[in-house]
Order: structure tokens, then sequence, then C-alpha cells
């Protein structure tokens, strides 16, 4: 048996260890790519909300000198729930990209692992 639990890692696991820490790197330089691009879109759409809000508070004033302030509670209102599903489709979207860009750095380790244990069995 192996004295030395580091050369037991080293002679059971040569390519997957050489390969591991580019692969790791990859994976939080996607990852941080991600999370930035969820924040914009999560900001985008907070300032897109609080434009629409000022708007709204604006018609409001507006509405009380024309009696019409239920239908612009209810416009507005309206608008923010159909708002709502497609702000989540767009972010789910984001986080189904950041899903397969780590599916895309796992299988390049797993093929750059296949190579590299085909390489040493062949020498």
């Amino acid at each position: 048996m192996f004295d030395d639990a580091v050369e037991m890692m080293n002679r059971t696991m040569p390519a997957a260890t050489g390969h591991f820490f580019p692969a790791a790197c990859k994976w939080n330089i996607e990852a941080y790519k991600a999370i930035a691009r969820f924040q914009v879109e999560l900001l985008t759409f907070y300032g897109r909300r609080l434009q629409l809000y000022q708007a709204f508070l604006d018609d409001l004033v507006e509405s009380v000198e024309l009696h019409d302030t239920f239908e612009v509670v209810a416009d507005f209102t309206q608008n923010a729930i159909a708002e709502g599903p497609r702000e989540s489709a767009r972010l789910a979207r984001i986080i189904s990209r950041m899903g397969s860009s780590t599916t895309k750095v796992m299988r390049e380790l797993a093929d750059d692992t296949i190579e590299d244990m085909g390489a040493q069995t062949c020498s």
C-alpha cells in the first residue's frame, strides 16, 4: 500500500488534479459574469419600475382634478403585474445560461482528464 496520501493521490488521479484548478478558476469567472449580468438586469428593472412609479404619481395628482383616480391606479397595477412574469423569465434565462456554462466547463474538464489518462496508459 501507499504510505503517503499525496503519493496515492498522484498515482490514482494524476490527470484530474492537473486540470482541476484552471477549471475551478474558469467556473468562478463564469459564475461572476452571470451574477454581474443578473445584477445589471435587476437594477435596470428597478430603475424602470421607479420611473413608472414616478409617472404614476404624476398621473395620480392629475387624476384628482379629473376624478379618474381609480382608473389610474388600476392601469398602474395591471402594468406592474404584467411586467413581473416577463422580468422573471429574463432572470431565469440568465440563471439557465450560468447552468449551461457550468456544464460546458465541467465537460471540458472531463474531456481533458480522459485525454490525459489515455496518454498515460499509452506511454
